[in-house]
């Protein structure tokens, strides 16, 4: 019985707390757009093997993106 009455005492200071935070929270603040220029960009290297060899020097990962199609004729592509 002991046991029973510390468990749902637990419970409900958890509930309460939980309860009360969130009863206490007003609308949240505007937030800044998240849109826009960072100055980030993408380096290309010509072969895998180079991307691998830079990648391991930059302790960096690699990805692999392969591109088919006859560039030539845009309706084949």
């Amino acid at each position: 019985m002991r046991l029973l009455n510390k468990a749902l005492g637990l419970a409900a200071a958890v509930a309460l707390s939980f309860g009360g935070a969130a009863a206490g929270k007003s609308k949240s603040p505007q937030k800044e757009p998240t849109c826009g220029e960072y100055g980030t960009s993408v380096h290309f290297e010509d072969t895998p093997a180079d991307a691998a060899k830079q990648a391991k020097k930059d302790e960096k990962l690699v990805m692999v993106l392969h591109v088919s199609g006859h560039f030539e004729d845009p309706g084949l592509t």
